[in-house]
């Protein structure tokens, strides 16, 4: 069954005194993710950013779990990250205007794998000034998986929430035509509804402060309303 993951970062909350004690990161990062660090590729990146960059991927990657093991807890120590491939044009990382979306393009991102028990999975990351986003897939192919992100105006949850939902929705209708709508499900991941069938459409929606992420799961199989 395929699913999907994601997750944003929003880089003004984070408290760089905080995420820099031990007692704090240490409850996000095993300790083979924190000698990681130490590696020569890493040497320009600020620890605090490298910290959300884990966490970023951690929670992608529970919420792509979390679709098949519904009973599954958050606990990111468990959820190990391999290696991290940084992206030679880092220039590309950059973010202008108020929305970016990815549909398999070839841009540059970083990228990994993630280990979860017998479980594994890949991670592509990108980081702007203002937040770090990161989706996550069953394989190192993206080309079936969408992905965006979105700048709003108020930082409120329920406008997060609806912002969240209409850039989801925008995107998926060039896939799947009709009268769409989010729902959730009793476990808490979003559910892609037309009428009233459930469409079987993985998605994963995330927020935070002022910017929403959606990623969703194109998979030619899925079935198409097109």
């Amino acid at each position: 069954m395929k699913s999907a993951g994601n997750d944003i970062v929003a880089l003004r909350l984070v408290d760089k005194q905080r995420t820099s004690q031990f007692r704090f990161y240490s409850k996000i990062l095993s300790a083979g993710e924190q000698g990681l660090y130490g590696q020569p590729q890493f040497a320009e990146m600020p620890f605090e950013k490298y910290v959300w960059l884990l966490w970023s991927v951690k929670e992608s990657t529970y919420k792509y779990l979390k679709r098949t093991i519904p009973n599954l807890v958050f606990s990111p120590t468990k959820i190990i990250i391999q290696h991290i491939e940084i992206p030679l044009g880092l220039l590309k990382n950059k973010f202008e205007g108020i929305q970016w979306e990815s549909t398999g393009c070839s841009e540059e991102f970083y990228s990994g794998m993630v280990i979860y028990g017998s479980h594994t999975f890949y991670f592509q990351s990108k980081i702007s000034k203002e937040w770090i986003a990161t989706v996550v897939n069953d394989n190192d192919n993206f080309e079936n998986v969408c992905w965006g992100i979105q700048s709003i105006d108020h930082s409120g949850y329920f406008h997060q929430s609806k912002e969240v939902r209409t850039l989801l929705l925008n995107t998926l209708n060039s896939f799947f035509p009709g009268d769409l709508r989010v729902e959730k499900s009793p476990v808490g991941y979003p559910v892609i509804f037309k009428d009233l069938e459930d469409l079987h459409i993985p998605v994963s929606l995330a927020h935070d402060d002022l910017f929403v992420a959606y990623s969703f799961n194109h998979d030619p199989l899925l079935p198409s309303t097109k």
